[in-house]
């Protein structure tokens, strides 16, 4: 493997909770053919791998939906974005399965972050489809 390659992918390839190393910068990428299948059975190919600040997963974009699950782990991975309510500092919102159920086991801890929780160089990040819905 090409040494700076690896250096690249450091902060992908540790395991979930370790830090990565001084040095290392957080990035985003676009992985085009990774699936998903939602709890309602939607299919998503193609998804955003970035790090992210660990917080709340809510049910609707909208900060007064219920937490319905908790993102521990970084980097995390998310299929769509879209608008919602505002959020300190943002009105869009990530959709993606956090690592924790909460609250409504049926959702298996989908639901959308807020952006202010992603690591992202802009929002949207450029590349990732909006959610087809409103």
């Amino acid at each position: 493997m090409i040494p700076g390659v690896l250096c690249a992918l450091a902060g992908v390839l540790m395991p979930p909770g370790q830090a990565a190393a001084a040095g290392d910068a957080a990035e985003c990428r676009l992985r085009p053919t990774e699936q998903h299948i939602d709890w309602t059975g939607r299919r998503y190919t193609g998804d955003l791998l970035c790090e992210v600040e660990p917080g709340h997963i809510r049910l609707q974009s909208r900060s007064t939906s219920p937490v319905i699950g908790t993102m521990l782990y970084s980097p995390a991975w998310f299929v769509c974005w879209k608008q919602g309510s505002s959020y300190p500092g943002t009105d869009l919102w990530y959709l993606t399965q956090g690592d924790q159920v909460v609250a409504t086991p049926a959702a298996k801890a989908w639901g959308y972050m807020p952006a202010t929780s992603v690591k992202a160089p802009e929002h949207p990040f450029p590349g990732l489809a909006k959610c087809p819905w409103t």
